[in-house]
């Protein structure tokens, strides 16, 4: 009887680590780049805050009304039926009103407008009847309301973005909101990529028998742009040894993260974790993951390096699943685990026990609003159409078997990287 190895179609493999453990020894090496930068609020979105920002003013600085209507005192809200009161003037955003009001007065007020001295509340528009110089209200308002007061938003000296966030559209109009408009900020990480394989041919190269186009590096080009990270793309590199190693030298002097795709399996030109352990240290894994399970990871010297099977869809897997939270990381960004959801799968789905398996899925509501996914169809790793009709993951744990349809499943939704 022939002895059989272990191999990548092996659901059980004793060497293989849990999706979860490779993860977490994962990011207990990575540590985040030290390096800061100055930046101005046009360059900022994107980055890492590296420090704590702290509001210089009150917001709102003044009292504003929340509403379009009349401010009055409350003290002339009636006890029961109406009252009638005297419009002595206007508030207006940017033109406050130049007075205080005396009681049996009202001015008009727009939304943001300064409620003026002697006023702490606002009548909308819409509850007052207007004749002629005065507006008459009724007994049913309560005192302060549709007023904002100083604070209410933060106060000066509170911390309003923690370093360590992203600063995202919203995070840049709240910095623009107190006037800070300068900060310091983690710079963006560099990573270097190549492809290796022999039979790997640029877009636009002539295929001859044996060769394919190498979708991969169109791939990560493509997530770590949409990372906003520095990137550089080195190509293809044959399957020579000491090409490869020559690549990764110098991708490692000009980079803090490199990627390769392929070479990261067992077979006689599969260099890569060779080469790591000549020149570096690598916790060379099989992960108990499908699709993806030959995953290089280590370090050249201070350099992060991640190996990725050549399979495009296991590429893409393996890139969201552990270099997406890396690269986060390696930014200074806390992070936390990704979004998961429930979902009636009206499909079946095929799944041996032994590894935890990322099936491509489509989410969509019922007619009954009820979150379902569909499979996009056969799953083999080196079908990219099913990762580009697909917007989630379908995550099935590793000691599960076949899914039927009607069953719930944990769905992971893509974000913008896919």
């Amino acid at each position: 009887m022939i002895k059989k190895q272990a191999s990548c179609n092996d659901e059980f493999d004793p060497n293989s680590l849990s999706f979860e453990q490779a993860l977490e020894k994962i990011q207990q090496s990575i540590q985040a780049i030290k390096g800061k930068k100055n930046v101005t609020i046009r360059e900022a979105a994107g980055h890492i805050l590296a420090e704590d920002v702290t509001s210089p003013l009150d917001v709102p600085p003044f009292v504003n009304s929340a509403m379009d209507g009349y401010a009055i005192n409350a003290s002339d809200i009636p006890q029961s039926g109406d009252a009638e009161l005297k419009v002595t003037g206007k508030s207006f955003a940017g033109a406050p009103f130049n007075g205080s009001i005396k009681s049996g007065e009202t001015i008009r007020i727009m939304t943001g407008a300064v409620v003026p001295d002697g006023a702490d509340t606002v009548i909308m528009q819409e509850h007052a009847e207007v004749n002629g110089d005065n507006i008459k209200i009724g007994s049913e308002h309560k005192a302060k309301q549709n007023v904002r007061n100083p604070g209410d938003d933060f106060f000066t000296g509170d911390t309003i973005i923690k370093a360590g966030e992203r600063l995202s559209p919203a995070k840049l109009g709240l910095l623009a909101s107190v006037g800070v408009t300068e900060f310091k900020v983690i710079r963006k990480p560099v990573v270097a990529f190549f492809s290796t394989g022999d039979e790997l041919k640029g877009v636009g190269q002539n295929l001859e028998p044996g060769d394919i186009y190498d979708s991969n590096r169109y791939i990560l080009f493509g997530m770590l742009q949409k990372m906003g990270v520095e990137c550089i793309d080195m190509g293809v590199v044959a399957d020579i040894k000491e090409e490869i190693e020559l690549t990764l030298k110098e991708a490692a002097n000009i980079a803090d993260l490199v990627i390769t795709s392929g070479g990261a399996s067992v077979g006689e030109a599969d260099f890569i974790k060779i080469i790591l352990d000549e020149i570096g240290e690598v916790g060379f894994w099989k992960i108990a993951m499908k699709p993806g399970k030959p995953l290089a990871f280590g370090h050249i010297n201070d350099t992060i390096f991640f190996g990725l099977p050549g399979n495009p869809v296991s590429a893409m897997a393996t890139f969201y699943q552990f270099v997406q939270p890396s690269l986060r990381l390696l930014e200074g960004e806390s992070i936390t685990a990704p979004v998961k959801l429930q979902a009636r799968c009206i499909s079946k789905l095929k799944k041996r026990p032994g590894r935890t398996d990322f099936q491509r899925g489509i989410m969509s509501s019922d007619e009954n609003g009820q979150l379902v996914v569909d499979t996009t169809g056969i799953q083999g790793s080196h079908m990219l159409s099913s990762m580009a009709k697909a917007n989630c993951f379908i995550v099935l744990k590793r000691d599960a078997g076949d899914v039927e349809p009607g069953e719930t499943v944990e769905v992971q939704p893509f974000n913008e990287l896919i």
